[in-house]
């Protein structure tokens, strides 16, 4: 048996060929060599930039001159409070450690606890925590079990728990002989779509209230608003462009970067972007069907309540664009931003009249739009958040319809 060799493998033995072998593993060799040193140099600089924009953007958000489009401690209507820095520096905390998925409702709210906003653990799920006053004349009878349902105005963004709107409601209740717990079901960002998703899930789980408020109107004239139409939900281009797998949706990690986020800043000039509206010749008809939405899903609950037996008592939001409040100086900038293309919140105005008008044609709910009229101090902390202040003169409005609700 003789040696073979396969002289393929080894070349053709052709000095050429050789010294063109070599000369391609030595382009290769080059080209890999800059095409390294390209990617380490681009991942350094994204690094820097990075970590140059975070610092900017701190010092940015520390000095610059405020719009009116951020909640801040040295606001009018927040920098009579002892606690507004301690509120707005936990925030931001708070929505990093808040990103989980909730079934059908997209996000809910989970375990929290800080100086200012806690979330408690309860039968009821993760909820924001309400004070509900202990009345010694309630003794051990039965307390009447109250849920507020509604988005952010309802959960207290940026307020104690004392100072939220439930909270001041089981205030004003509990007085001589009431015994009333109220219940926080709150959560930043709902419209009434998802807040009857909210009370379905609760009901199915044995857990009955004897009756629901719902405290809305922003957030369900926003959304009604936009291109999507009031049966969407807010982030609903985003939520859609990640399940269809778009490459706006793979790629919108990098909207939470530091850099991302400084180009934001320094390219508005006030304001904040929001979601494209639909235009001005439709906003009749949008009005129309953001309203029947919001009449529909109170149907859907009342007819809930029939069958699980509670009751339901609605009520239409203010905002600082509606009504005839004398505002501060700071309200009238917010009054003056809404109506800018970077956040034309005034597109949201012919939804408040229509609500004004179902509210005194059908008495379905209690438009409250008109309940800082005569209030001359600051009270509304960006377009529809509003301080303690604010939330304790609503509570004080609302209590005498929750009791007719009771009754």
């Amino acid at each position: 048996m003789g040696l073979h060799m396969d002289r393929s493998k080894f070349g053709t033995g052709d000095p050429l060929e050789h010294e063109r072998e070599i000369s391609h593993l030595a382009r290769l060799r080059v080209f890999f060599t800059y095409f390294g040193f390209a990617v380490c140099s681009l991942a350094v600089i994204a690094s820097l930039l990075e970590i140059g924009s975070h610092a900017i953007l701190s010092l940015y958000h520390h000095s610059h001159w405020k719009t009116g489009a951020d909640i801040a401690p040295d606001d009018p209507a927040f920098s009579a409070f002892p606690w507004a820095w301690e509120c707005v520096e936990e925030q931001p905390r708070r929505l990093k450690a808040r990103n989980t998925y909730f079934p059908f409702r997209i996000w809910g709210n989970s375990e929290w606890h800080g100086d200012c906003i806690n979330n408690d653990v309860t039968d009821l799920g993760a909820v924001r925590r309400t004070i509900n006053p202990v009345n010694p004349a309630c003794g051990s009878q039965h307390k009447t079990s109250i849920w507020v349902l509604g988005g952010s105005t309802v959960y207290g963004t940026r307020i104690p728990d004392w100072g939220t709107l439930p909270s001041y409601l089981s205030k004003q209740l509990n007085t001589g002989s009431n015994c009333v717990e109220v219940t926080n079901l709150g959560v930043e960002g709902y419209v009434t779509n998802q807040e009857i998703l909210l009370l379905i899930e609760k009901l199915k789980a044995g857990r009955t209230p004897d009756l629901v408020v719902f405290y809305d109107g922003f957030n369900d004239s926003d959304i009604g608003t936009s291109l999507q139409g009031p049966g969407a939900h807010g982030g609903y281009q985003t939520t859609k462009a990640r399940l269809e797998g778009s490459p706006a949706g793979r790629l919108d990690f990098l909207e939470r970067s530091a850099l991302w986020q400084l180009t934001l800043e320094l390219s508005k000039p006030l304001g904040r972007k929001g979601p494209a509206k639909v235009p001005v010749d439709r906003l009749s008809s949008s009005s129309v069907d953001t309203l029947n939405n919001y009449e529909a899903n109170l149907r859907i609950a009342r007819a809930l309540g029939g069958v699980f037996g509670f009751k339901v008592c609605a009520f239409w939001q203010p905002a600082v664009i509606y009504g005839h409040k004398p505002l501060a100086p700071y309200e009238q900038l917010l009054l003056k931003l809404s109506s800018g293309q970077r956040y034309p919140f005034f597109a949201l105005v012919p939804v408040y009249k229509e609500a004004e008008n179902r509210a005194a044609e059908k008495g379905d709910f209690v438009f409250l739009a008109d309940a800082f009229d005569s209030v001359r101090e600051p009270v509304y902390l960006d377009w529809v958040h509003l301080n303690p202040v604010g939330n304790e003169i609503i509570a004080r409005a609302m209590t005498p319809y929750v009791q007719k609700c009771l009754k």
